[in-house]
């Protein structure tokens, strides 16, 4: 019997040349525009800002010079978060504003505009989070996740695209339960996955306007939002799961920050800051089958049985206990967050 030849083909060989050419020569480009884009004097609208990750990315464009406008529904937090940023000298302006409402986004967009005339950086940040069973999950938590994560970013980017220049750049922050979904966060994970889908169709459709769109999905980061989790079921115990992981298994927030900033300065098309997010997706692409029988096992073995109430509460107004004592509370502190009952301020 003739043996069977292992001989890579020709033409197989050719093409992975041509393609890691490419990326090469891409990479080089990136690099080159990074180089004369600066973030100085450009209008950057930033939703989510008064508060977490947002907060971070805003301190970063402040040093560069960037004029802001933070977009927020809370006043008093984006008060307090404009208030931080211009003890460092930023320029600064604040927009309250609810993403989920299209009229409130054209109100808001055409109110940036008339001061500056243009919009060169979009970051869509603004996010929920919600934790639950799939027996307590209702349908307005869905519909309240895709009105955030989707239809608010929908919204900026369609009233922002006739104020940006050639050269503009959009940044939609999903996460890694935007490529990947983890049980009990799966309301969370609907939106985030509508949210990368349309930032990675519209990074090929808006290349030709020569307009860059950077879809960013970081792991679990330390920013201070486990105080900002709705629960269902077993309220104190789906808070206590979701605060320790951001504080056992979380990426530093500022790193993130720096690296948002600079795949948006580059224009990059994709970015998963921290390694556990990159890493998770190479083991769901490789191990399929294996990825979702330790999915069924955490579900089973590691959180909490769908009992207790299904009326919603927020981790800020429960007690974890001796949790406390380990949770992310100076991050928490330094990006704005509320304080949660039996944590130090």
């Amino acid at each position: 019997m003739q043996a069977r030849s292992t001989t890579i083909p020709n033409s197989l060989i050719g093409a992975a040349a041509v393609a890691a050419g490419i990326g090469i020569g891409r990479a080089a480009i990136r690099r080159q525009r990074a180089r004369r884009f600066s973030f100085r004097d450009r209008t950057v609208i930033l939703t989510g800002g008064a508060r977490g990750l947002g907060l971070a990315i805003a301190r970063i464009l402040a040093r560069e010079d960037a004029r802001l406008f933070l977009v927020s529904r809370q006043e008093s937090e984006l008060a307090a978060a404009a208030a931080l940023l211009r003890r460092l000298g930023a320029r600064v302006d604040i927009v309250v504003c609810d993403v989920r409402d299209r009229e409130s986004v054209e109100a808001a967009i055409s109110r940036i505009t008339q001061q500056t005339r243009r919009i060169d950086v979009l970051i869509n940040n603004a996010g929920i989070i919600q934790a639950m069973p799939f027996e307590h999950s209702r349908l307005e938590d869905y519909e309240d996740s895709l009105a955030t994560h989707f239809r608010g970013p929908y919204h900026l980017i369609r009233a922002s695209l006739p104020q940006m220049p050639p050269g503009g750049r959009i940044v939609n922050i999903s996460s890694i339960g935007g490529r990947i979904a983890v049980p009990h966060l799966l309301p969370y994970c609907v939106g985030k996955f509508a949210l990368t889908a349309l930032s990675d169709g519209l990074q090929a459709e808006l290349a030709k306007n020569r307009i860059a769109v950077t879809t960013v999905t970081p792991w679990l980061m330390a920013t201070g939002s486990h105080r900002n989790v709705l629960v269902r079921g077993q309220h104190k115990r789906e808070a206590s799961w979701f605060a320790l992981g951001s504080a056992v298994a979380s990426v530093n927030a500022d790193r993130a920050a720096r690296q948002i900033v600079e795949a948006c300065r580059q224009g990059r098309a994709r970015l998963a800051p921290g390694w556990p997010a990159p890493l998770a997706m190479v083991a769901c692409a490789v191990a399929p089958e294996v990825m979702a029988d330790v999915m069924g096992a955490t579900a089973r073995w590691g959180l909490p049985a769908p009992k207790g109430s299904g009326e919603p509460r927020y981790s800020r107004d429960l007690n974890l206990g001796w949790l406390t004592k380990i949770l992310p509370t100076r991050a928490a502190r330094r990006n704005n967050q509320p304080q949660a009952v039996g944590e130090p301020r």
